[in-house]
């Protein structure tokens, strides 16, 4: 929404009113207050989590997960992130699976000739909400993936080669 009759009273370096009012020192000291204010929460409820996660064995790991705050033109940002090699392998988005859960999903061990040594199922998680409690924003409601995840991993050839790398579905 913009309010045309002030766009062309505003300073130059400004694209619109939004803008002006955005970038004012008593609209962004609020943001940066705002942003302590979750940060500290999340710190809080990360430790919680933290202190915890040796209840649930087999469970979401928080242990290296951290909270960072970053600063943008105008907003300010709380993220939590985590690329421990227990969750999802080091993938980036364990932190994703951190907050919101996942689904179950099944996986496949293959051998390097590509026999199927082992088939499991990994079990959904609970999110732990970490952000969303501390930004004090609703939960909404069944977390992780909407498709059913098939992995299919495949053990290297002893030898320094050979075998492909694992693959997702």
């Amino acid at each position: 929404m913009t309010i045309e009759w002030l766009d062309d009273e505003i300073p130059g370096k400004f694209k619109n009113i939004e803008d002006f009012l955005a970038l004012m020192d008593g609209v962004q000291l609020s943001l940066e207050e705002k942003q302590f204010v979750i940060q500290v929460r999340a710190e809080e409820n990360l430790q919680r989590a933290k202190s915890r996660a040796n209840e649930q064995p087999g469970g979401i790991d928080p242990s290296r997960a951290h909270i960072e705050t970053e600063r943008g033109r105008v907003d300010r940002y709380v993220v939590m992130e985590d690329t421990a090699s227990s969750n999802q392998g080091g993938n980036p988005n364990s932190a994703l699976a951190i907050e919101a859960g996942r689904n179950a999903y099944d996986v496949t061990l293959m051998n390097a000739d590509g026999e199927v040594v082992n088939k499991y199922e990994v079990g959904a998680m609970e999110g732990l909400h970490i952000l969303t409690d501390a930004a004090k924003l609703p939960r909404r409601s069944g977390g992780g993936a909407r498709v059913k995840r098939h992995v299919k991993i495949r053990m290297k050839k002893r030898g320094g080669g050979g075998g492909r790398a694992s693959r997702r579905d």
